[in-house]
């Protein structure tokens, strides 16, 4: 067996440099000399960075060059930019000569979206990661529990839990989520001692669920934080996780267009700290519309996220949050954050978070949704202007078959738009028609 990136020694000493890098560092002490100046300060910053940002690259990217504005004018005076324009024309954002990694949206709104990513960006979202893990004394590279999606490969049919050395972290699959996979876990984490748990909410919560009625476990007591991310958790979810872990609960919000990074506040529940080293965040009738500032291969300028906010800065005093910082808070976001589940062999639920589509396979989609109707089976309806190729077709339910393995049968079929968009024009990521037995439920408050 060939040993993979992921699961090499050089690939964990990779990582570690990574996260003590140059770039990743001075991207921390920025924000901490950010955290400790006033409002305006960091406005002013902030419009100096994107100047130069919008100086540097923007002038070389097809899109803009041909729009004199973006070169020269203010932002507010800068049309929007929505997501259907940018898949239409994506190859014109690429900048031409910023080596860069071709990934997609994971589409939980239900149209993927082709992306270039730099490869200094994905220091840069590492940078910000580790700020908001700061807060409650987790790095990057300290042992975790990770539940989030990513391909087991050979793990899994027989091991749904895979360690990986390069991220320090005993990843487990989202699709396995039984009392045996966690008895398991917790029999591999006897020399580990992890300090925090990082996932989807909707799979770490029958994880604590479980925890709350077998434990407690000593292998658990050196737990710093519950790290929650790509899915929104519902109010009763969070006491959940704090009382079973006696630990924080740590969320942020990005999207994979990296226009807008912001971290929960420490302080109060809901509200989010915009950082201002990652990209300008609006409010534009209602949506999050983000200008970022750290990936130079597709530059993104007043791009609407699709996802619902309300913004506020700080008032005219310089009066700064309870917690102590000086920027710009998000509250009330909505969208994309859902916990949509469909259920597995079992009835166990798996969220459609796990479910992403980061491949290029589905960009030939122009919409897709999942249905259920049975336990166990799911399809994936997908809907494009022109008939998708068998081959297409081939490649996107292998695809999606390897990532969910024994859990779910999965079958790919080609419908119109108008089968899978809501009256008010929004795709339905899940249409659900099958419901557990209640005493099986293991998610029946999801």
């Amino acid at each position: 067996m060939t040993t993979s990136l992921f699961g090499s020694r050089a690939a964990a000493t990779v990582f570690a440099a990574a996260y003590t890098s140059p770039l990743v560092q001075a991207h921390l002490r920025t924000l901490a000399r950010l955290e400790m100046a006033d409002a305006a300060e960091v406005r002013e910053w902030q419009l100096a960075r994107l100047s130069r940002f919008q100086h540097r690259w923007l002038r070389s990217v097809p899109y803009y060059r041909a729009r004199p504005e973006y070169l020269h004018g203010s932002l507010d005076n800068l049309p929007i930019l929505t997501k259907e324009a940018v898949r239409q024309v994506a190859g014109s954002f690429a900048h031409p000569r910023v080596p860069a990694r071709r990934v997609t949206t994971g589409g939980t709104g239900g149209r993927p979206l082709d992306l270039r990513i730099s490869y200094p960006s994905f220091f840069t979202e590492w940078a910000h990661i580790a700020y908001v893990w700061g807060r409650v004394g987790v790095r990057p590279t300290d042992p975790k529990i990770t539940f989030r999606g990513g391909s087991l490969g050979e793990g899994f049919a027989g091991r749904p839990i895979l360690f990986q050395p390069t991220y320090n972290q005993f990843l487990v699959s989202p699709f396995h989520l039984s009392d045996r996979t966690f008895a398991e876990l917790l029999d591999r984490l006897r020399d580990f001692r992890p300090v925090a748990i990082w996932g989807y909410p909707s799979a770490v919560t029958p994880f604590a669920r479980w925890v709350a009625r077998t434990g407690p476990y000593p292998e658990l007591s050196r737990i710093r934080a519950v790290l929650l991310a790509s899915e929104g958790a519902f109010d009763w979810q969070l006491p959940l996780l704090r009382d079973v872990f006696g630990a924080p609960v740590v969320r942020w919000y990005g999207q994979s267009e990296k226009v807008v990074f912001a971290g929960e506040c420490p302080r109060r529940t809901g509200v989010y700290h915009v950082t201002p080293t990652y990209g300008v965040a609006e409010i534009v009738a209602g949506r999050i519309v983000g200008t970022g500032m750290t990936n130079a291969a597709m530059p993104l300028v007043r791009y609407d996220t699709e996802d619902g906010g309300t913004l506020q800065s700080p008032d005219s005093e310089g009066a700064r949050c309870v917690c102590g910082s000086p920027f710009p808070v998000l509250t009330e976001i909505r969208g994309r954050w859902d916990q949509s589940l469909v259920y597995g062999a079992d009835d166990e639920p798996i969220s459609t978070a796990a479910l992403n589509f980061h491949d290029s396979a589905f960009a030939v989609f122009d919409r897709f949704q999942f249905r259920q109707e049975r336990r166990g089976e799911v399809e994936l309806r997908v809907a494009a202007a022109r008939q998708p190729a068998t081959n297409d077709l081939s490649r996107a339910h292998r695809l999606l078959q390897d990532r969910v393995g024994d859990r779910l049968a999965v079958s790919v079929t080609v419908v119109s738009s108008d089968d899978i968009v809501s009256r008010l024009g929004k795709t339905v990521t899940v249409d659900q028609r099958y419901r557990p037995a209640p005493a099986q439920d293991q998610g029946d408050a999801l």
